[in-house]
This record gives C-alpha cells, sequence and structure tokens, in this order.
C-alpha cells in the first residue's frame, strides 16, 4: 500500500490552454473490463476517496517496497476506472527517480460509474455522481518498459499578448442528495416499485437508490444550487435534474403531475406511478442567482390521485462564469469549447486565493 498526501488544486491567475469542443475537463471513456491488466507488471494499490490533485514522493515510493533504483521515471503508469491515468512526474526525463523528485496526477472519487452496470444502460441510472457502495476506489501504479507512457505535459507558452482574454467560461454546479427517505423516524433506501405482496424486481429498478427525502401530493420542495459570478452577457444556462416518481396510485393510469419551476421557466410532467423523470431546461442567464438559483419542485394536486410521492435525485446548472474564481483556493468543474478564431484561449483569473505555487490541471 502506498502512502501518500493530497494537494490543493489551485489554479494560474493568468494562463492559457487548449480543449477540444464539448471536452470536459478530465473526462475520459471507461471501459468495464480488465484489459487494463499486464499480468506480467506488478502494481501496487492505494486507496482515492476525494477529488483533487495527489502527489507520491521518493519517500512513499521507497517505503511501499519499490525499487526506485531500476526504474526510470518515464515507464511508470497509473491505472483507475479501468484506463491510464496521466501523470505528471518531476524531474522524470533524467532517468532516475531523485530524492526530490514526485508524482503528481488527478485523482477522482468513486461515482457511480460502475453503478451503471447494474441499472443495465446510462438511461436507467437515476444519480451518477453517488456511488451505492462505496466513495472510494483503488489507483494502481505500475510500471513498463516503455517510454511513451500517459503524461501531462507542460506549457510553456507565455506570450500572452498574442492572445485575446476570453470573457467567461463554463462551470458545472452539481448537488446530489442521498439522505433517503424518511420512515419512523429514520431514513431508508428507496427500493423502487414493488409488486403484488411486496416483492422487489430482481435487478435495480430506475426508481431504486439514494435520494432525497420525498414531499408528497400538493406539496413542494426548493433547492438552492451555487451560481456565483454568472455572466451576464453569456448564453443560458442548462439545468438538468432527475426526480423520481415514488408511489403508485393504483385507481389511476396517469396519477403524478410533476411541475419544476425555475425564474420565469416553468417545466410540467405528468406521468405513471414510478418513473425517472429527466428533466432539461434552458434558462435565460438573468434568472440566474447572484450567489445561489433557486428551484422548485412540486407535486401537483390536479388529476384526482389520492395520493403521491416524488424526490429529488440531483441538481446539474452549467452555466457561464466570469473569470473570477470567488475567492477560493480550489476551484474546479470549469469547461471550455475551442477559441472560434484564435490556436489557443487565454484565461487571465482574477480573485483566486493562493499564496503558495499554483497548479493549473486539464
Amino acid at each position: 500500500m502506498i502512502n501518500f498526501k493530497k494537494i490543493n488544486l489551485k489554479f494560474k491567475k493568468s494562463v492559457f490552454l487548449i480543449l477540444l469542443l464539448g471536452v470536459a475537463v478530465f473526462a475520459y471513456s471507461q471501459p468495464y473490463n480488465n484489459s487494463w491488466i499486464n499480468y506480467s507488471q506488478k502494481y501496487y494499490k492505494f486507496k482515492v476517496a476525494e477529488t483533487g490533485i495527489y502527489r507520491i514522493d521518493s519517500i512513499a515510493l521507497v517505503n511501499s517496497g519499490i525499487p526506485l533504483s531500476t526504474i526510470d521515471p518515464q515507464n511508470f503508469q497509473l491505472f483507475a476506472r479501468g484506463v491510464e491515468v496521466p501523470l505528471y512526474i518531476k524531474g522524470g526525463n533524467d532517468g532516475a527517480f531523485n530524492g526530490t523528485d514526485f508524482i503528481e496526477f488527478y485523482g477522482e472519487y468513486n461515482d457511480g460509474w460502475l453503478d451503471e452496470l447494474l441499472y443495465g444502460s446510462v438511461a436507467n441510472q437515476p444519480n451518477p455522481y453517488y456511488s451505492l457502495f462505496t466513495d472510494t476506489i483503488s489507483y494502481y501504479l505500475t510500471w513498463n518498459s516503455s517510454i511513451s507512457n500517459n503524461r501531462l505535459t507542460i506549457e510553456t507558452d507565455t506570450n500572452f499578448s498574442f492572445y485575446t482574454p476570453i470573457n467567461y467560461f463554463n462551470k458545472e454546479s452539481v448537488q446530489y442528495y442521498t439522505v433517503g427517505a424518511q420512515a419512523g423516524g429514520v431514513f431508508r433506501y428507496y427500493d423502487g416499485e414493488s409488486f403484488a405482496g411486496g416483492a422487489l424486481s430482481m435487478g435495480y429498478v430506475p426508481t431504486e437508490g439514494w435520494f432525497d427525502n420525498y414531499y408528497l401530493l400538493g406539496a413542494n420542495k426548493t433547492k438552492n444550487i451555487p451560481t456565483q459570478n454568472a455572466y451576464i452577457g453569456g448564453p443560458n444556462a442548462v439545468v438538468e435534474t432527475v426526480v423520481l416518481g415514488e408511489s403508485n396510485f393504483a385507481n389511476l393510469i396517469l396519477d403524478q403531475h410533476l411541475r419544476v419551476s425555475l425564474g420565469s421557466i416553468q417545466l410540467d410532467s405528468v406521468f405513471a406511478g414510478y418513473q425517472k423523470i429527466n428533466i432539461q431546461m434552458n434558462i435565460p442567464i438573468g434568472d440566474i442567482g447572484v450567489a445561489n438559483t433557486s428551484i422548485n419542485f412540486e407535486s401537483i394536486n390536479d388529476l384526482g390521485a389520492g395520493a403521491a410521492r416524488q424526490t429529488v435525485s440531483y441538481i446539474k446548472i452549467n452555466y457561464p462564469h466570469t473569470m473570477d474564481l470567488e475567492g477560493k483556493v480550489t476551484f474546479d468543474n470549469l469547461f471550455l469549447e475551442s477559441h472560434p478564431t484564435e490556436a489557443k484561449s487565454y484565461l487571465n483569473f482574477n480573485n483566486f486565493n493562493s499564496s503558495s505555487n499554483v497548479i493549473f490541471m486539464n
């Protein structure tokens, strides 16, 4: 087992980078198999439970029994979720892992990426941000004979005057809810739809999992999502949320009426019983709150149903954000499109709280 330390995720105040259209920071394809394993190599396992930038120094490697004196740092590989994770290795080009050298990488907590298999498809999975089993994932450090393993590269271009600063980036603000359904003074797992005699499905159903506490027929629930520093001159915000119907009034075919409201935008959905309802709304940027944006969920009592129960799984707001980093010491979940006319995008950040070296990773 390797011991390592997490370091703060930090951003340079004046940097630029290239991102492909629609590509998210740290996003990659995830195969569900063990084809990444080379059975002729040794793998050293360690756990990650929080998302952030991690550093493994030479002391940690030696104490774990890794024979550093026989390994070219360019040979190191790191795997998680079945794919190779890009590394930055300080001093890794001289063929030796010296005392002051270290490995850095972007590690992610265990979300619901693997639970998708239980539900049969991503379309049936109610919450991709939360694992039903654990928030901790294993990472595997190994080495081979290649000098072309997956690496992060350093941007050395500092000719800032060659580029026009962009006005905003897209910020993704996500909240997911896992408290469960309140019953008898405790909060319980949602089993989803049951059959005659209370029998449950042998597999996982879309209305099964850990979600927010429910609201009943005629009631509502309001959620506040952080949306600081929205760029008023930018495009519309996009809201994505999943709501679950968690009851079935047998006397009606259509027994649930959901209404989701944000600012001037309102969306209604009428459906039957236990259903996973995907909501997407384009929101005028003027309706985004200064600090938080309120979204209201309501079970409308107009269908003649005697009962209804609904709950929220998660909410995601993607909105244009100014270059003001809110005085934070860490900042993530930002997205960029390729610059329409220039080879690189120049990001001139401000209001970032840093008193030491700054790291920007993409």
